[in-house]
Formats: C-alpha cells, sequence, structure tokens
C-alpha cells in the first residue's frame, strides 16, 4: 500500500476504533485521526499516527481533517444516552458523509450494527444508526457500511469477579468476530472502491453466549461460574441502582434474545474475506497477552 494514501478516522481511540487504526498503519496506509485530545490519543495509540485536534461538530476543523484524504472510517460510539444517541450517530455521520463528498473522498466506511433494521428502531442506538446508514447513503460519497455481529472482545465485560453473567435466556447461536478479523476487513474495503453496499459481518463459528463465554472463561479463570440473569431483575438493578447505564445493552440484549442473527456473510466474505479467529483461539491468546504483560 501506498504510504500516500491516508486514511483519516473518527473515533480511531474508542473500543472498536483502535483496532481498525493499527492494522491499516500496519498496511501501509498514512492514518490521520481526529480526536478532542491529542495527548490522550497518543498514549493510547502511540505517535505513528498524524493527529488533528478538534471537534467533530466544527466544521472547519472537518475539512482541515479531510484534506488530501482518499478514504474515512467512522467507528462512532453508541454508549451515550438516548438523547444524544442521534447527534453523536446521525448527525456526525451526516456531517461527515456530505463534507467528505464535497471533499472528493474515495470511499468512507461505517461501522453499523447486525440488527440495525427498521425492525428495531424503537431502540434508540438502532434507530441512530439506521439513520446515520440512509445518510451516508444519501450524500453521494462512495461508502462501504459493516454490520458486524456480535464482537468477542466484549466477553471479559461481562465477568465481574467470579462470575459471569448472561442477560436474559440467549438461546440463539452468534457467529461472534474479532475486532482483529474486523480490522482487516475494513482495511480490504479501503483497498477498493466503494462498494455503495451495506454488509453483515460475523464470525468463523456459531455458539451461544453462554458457550461462548463458558470457552473464555475456561481458558482465563477456569474458577468463574457462569449464570443467566433474569432480564426483569437487570431492569430493576438499573433503575434503582445504575441510573440507567444498562439501559442500551439490556434492550440490544433483549432484541438478540427475540430474534439471534439474520444476515448473511457470503457477501463479505467474497469481497473482504472469511473471519479465522475462534472465540477460544481469542480467548487463548488474551492468556499468552496477560503472561507477557506479567
Amino acid at each position: 500500500m501506498n504510504s500516500n494514501t491516508i486514511i483519516l478516522i473518527i473515533g480511531a481511540t474508542g473500543f472498536a476504533g483502535q483496532p481498525v487504526a493499527r492494522q491499516l498503519q500496519r498496511d501501509g496506509y498514512t492514518v490521520r485521526i481526529l480526536t478532542r485530545d491529542r495527548t490522550a490519543a497518543v498514549g493510547q495509540l502511540g505517535d505513528k499516527f498524524t493527529y488533528i485536534q478538534g471537534d467533530i461538530a466544527d466544521e472547519h476543523t472537518l475539512q482541515q481533517a479531510l484534506e488530501g484524504v482518499t478514504g474515512v472510517h467512522l467507528s462512532l460510539p453508541s454508549g451515550h444516552h438516548p438523547a444524544t444517541l442521534e447527534q453523536v450517530q446521525h448527525q456526525v455521520a451526516a456531517r461527515v458523509a456530505r463534507l467528505a463528498a464535497a471533499s472528493g473522498v474515495r470511499h468512507v466506511t461505517y461501522v453499523s450494527g447486525y440488527l440495525v433494521s427498521e425492525r428495531f428502531v424503537y431502540i434508540p442506538a438502532e434507530r441512530a444508526k439506521l439513520n446515520a446508514e440512509i445518510a451516508i447513503r444519501t450524500s453521494g460519497v462512495p461508502y462501504t457500511i459493516f454490520r458486524p455481529t456480535y464482537f468477542t472482545d466484549m466477553l471479559p465485560r461481562f465477568v465481574q469477579g467470579k462470575r459471569a453473567s448472561i442477560f436474559g435466556v440467549q438461546p440463539h447461536a452468534i457467529r461472534f468476530l474479532t475486532l482483529g478479523d474486523f480490522a482487516q476487513m475494513v482495511s480490504k474495503a479501503h483497498q477498493m472502491p466503494g462498494t455503495n453496499r451495506s454488509f453483515f459481518v460475523c464470525g468463523p463459528e456459531a455458539l451461544t453466549f453462554e458457550q461462548a463465554l463458558q470457552t473464555y472463561v475456561a481458558k482465563v479463570d477456569p474458577g468463574v461460574q457462569v449464570s443467566h440473569a433474569p432480564f426483569w431483575m437487570m431492569r430493576i438493578m438499573n433503575r434503582l441502582f445504575l441510573r440507567g447505564q444498562l439501559t442500551e445493552i439490556l434492550q440490544l440484549m433483549a432484541a438478540t434474545q427475540q430474534t439471534g442473527e439474520f444476515g448473511t456473510p457470503e457477501e463479505a466474505v467474497k469481497l473482504f474475506g472469511a473471519a479465522q479467529t475462534t472465540v477460544a483461539a481469542w480467548s487463548a491468546a488474551q492468556v499468552s497477552t496477560n503472561r507477557t504483560a506479567n
């Protein structure tokens, strides 16, 4: 890859943005990062990236960040209060897509979600992402939208102490996708023109949440007990003690329990390759990484 190919990442310091930034850099792109706090971003990602400090709401700063850019990757945070999700997801995506089209950007990639559809617009996060998709599609900029299934890298968040809790029953098998495999797909997407399509992307094997968590804790900490927490109990705790912090995840998990997956990855595999990393392999790698760090 020519190092003169510049990819701007918005959301590079986030959970799903960091692996993409590092993969693009490894693959030879010049990676430009727009961030509100340059010092913090350098602390997270290192000094091998080009940083522009500014607010995404400032169009002048955004135009500066887009200057000379070949592609843009949008990895916007969804863990916000419902009142601000529309602003953080939809309005940011619309603003970036509009200015990217005017700047002659060749390709915008956007991280959406596998539940994003008219069926789940009652969930604020899914409604905001759907509106973001529509704004990107109608902006005129060439685009590729990814709808990834549940990220394997989220599994540690279900573990508190010696207990791993699954919200609800969750009977459906999910093809968990690692962020590392996803980052490679995004990098491959930027090696080609915009597809002007949305793609469901997933991992190599189907596991229920219980099977995935059991696999993870068996590798990382066999003493952890996996159990199910009823939705009614979690909603009471969320309302009384957590000030609504779990509202979004509870809505998403309730929808997942209802439907499971309803996307097919065949077209994405043809273009971007198949994910290879199983939950067991990813979990074993976490053990190895922790041992090296200690």
